[in-house]
Parts: structure tokens; C-alpha cells; sequence
């Protein structure tokens, strides 16, 4: 895919506060991290915030998105004064949809990626990609196919990506989280009448990371994680 400028220094910022303080500086480049949580736990507006972050600071980004519209994204993107349209005229950011067979969209993701020069992908969601092409892709062709995308979009692609998933979709083997470099979890628990939300880094290779639930919100300004000033970090 050639050369990007810049791109394979230090780490990939993720523009979420309070995140890359936990991982020492960012994502490692060229990896790919699950990202799971239930539903109404954020998952898509934390994905978005990190292409948006990334497409503002030199490195485009795509986000495949299997479930919602373009306008849905647009439409949910402006509510955090993220400008979709104008980012994907700069073309530092391409908003994709699923095409009619699994094959295909992957065509489609790859030639995005070498057009765009994309350092950022992010899928949203992995069950939902799987699942949409029961004549295509079998469950028990599920692990391979999966670390088969990975390598995709580490390697070919060349791009840090962030895959979207949910509990138990892989019918309790949850075998896709040997494969991406990190597994982030987003939980929400009713905590004296009131849903609070936290962030849980339960895998990260290569990196030294906190190991506790670490309260966030999302706000009219996106997603924020906060952490305590002093904080021992441990050796995965």
C-alpha cells in the first residue's frame, strides 16, 4: 500500500481521553483490538471518535458499517459535532456498507483501503458481517475467516483496527479473542439506582495496561474515561 508519512512512529492515539493514558501512549500500529459491550454501552460512538480523531490529525480511516445506513452514521456523527461529510470530501474518512455477498465487502474494504491510504479501520459489527451470509460463510468457518480478516487489515490493509462485537456471539467459544492484540470491554451496571458505565482492558499484548473498571461517560462532546491521578500500572 506504500509509504504513510508518519504513520508507523510511536502509537496510534485513539482520541478518547483518558484511554491512551492507560495504554501507555496508544494502540500499537498495525494491530487489530475487539471491542465488546452490550448494547447502549457506546461502542459505536468510541469507534467513531477514533477515526474522527485520527482523519483530524493525518491518518484516514474507513468504518464498515454492516447494520446502519450512511445517513445513520452522518446523522449520529453530527450530534458530537463530527462532520463525516466533510472529512469523506477531504478524503480522510470513507463510510462503507456491506455489499451483497461477505467476498465482496472485503473486495470493497481492501480497494478502500488502498485508495484512501486508510491507517485507521473500524467494523461495526463482526457478528453482524458473519452472520448477514449464512450461505457463504458457515459458523464453523467463523475462526478462520475471522483471523483470516484480521491479517487483512493488519497486513494488507496496513491499517490499527478496532472490531466491534457482543457477548456470546461466537456461541460461547470465544475464540476471537486469541486473535486481535487487545480485547477492550465496555460494561454498564446499576449502581444505587443509576447505570454507570466502565471500560475494562482485559487484553493488550505488548502493552503495560491497568487492570480495573474504569468509570466513563458519553456526552454531548463524545467519549470520556476517567482515571484516578495516581495509578500503579501492571504487567499483563
Amino acid at each position: 500500500m506504500g509509504h504513510k508519512q508518519g504513520a508507523l512512529a510511536g502509537r496510534a492515539k485513539t482520541g478518547i481521553p483518558g484511554l491512551d493514558e492507560l495504554l501507555q501512549g496508544g494502540l500499537i500500529r498495525n494491530s487489530s483490538v475487539l471491542l465488546r459491550g452490550t448494547c447502549g454501552t457506546g461502542k459505536t460512538v468510541f469507534c467513531l471518535q477514533y477515526l474522527t480523531f485520527g482523519a483530524l490529525h493525518n491518518e484516514p480511516g474507513i468504518l464498515l458499517s454492516v447494520e446502519e445506513s450512511r445517513d445513520d452514521i452522518i446523522r449520529e456523527s453530527a450530534k458530537f459535532g463530527w462532520n463525516i461529510l466533510s472529512l469523506e470530501k477531504q478524503k480522510k474518512l470513507a463510510v462503507i456498507t456491506r455489499q451483497t455477498q461477505y467476498s465482496l465487502t472485503i473486495s470493497k474494504l481492501e480497494k478502500t483501503a488502498r485508495q484512501l491510504g486508510a491507517n485507521r479501520i473500524v467494523i461495526d459489527s463482526i457478528p453482524a458481517l458473519f452472520s448477514s451470509y449464512p450461505n457463504e460463510l458457515r459458523v464453523s468457518e467463523w475462526r478462520s475467516a475471522f483471523h483470516l480478516l484480521c491479517k487483512i487489515l493488519t497486513e494488507s490493509c496496513n491499517s490499527t483496527a478496532i472490531l466491534i462485537t457482543e457477548e456470546g456471539w461466537s456461541e460461547g467459544v470465544q475464540f476471537e479473542e486469541y486473535v486481535p492484540k487487545g480485547v477492550l470491554e465496555l460494561h454498564q451496571k446499576m449502581i444505587e439506582g443509576i447505570a454507570r458505565k466502565f471500560l475494562l482492558i482485559k487484553k493488550m499484548r505488548e502493552v503495560r495496561h491497568s487492570r480495573r473498571m474504569h468509570l466513563y461517560e458519553v456526552t454531548g462532546k463524545g467519549f470520556t474515561i476517567f482515571i484516578p491521578r495516581r495509578m500503579e500500572m501492571e504487567v499483563v
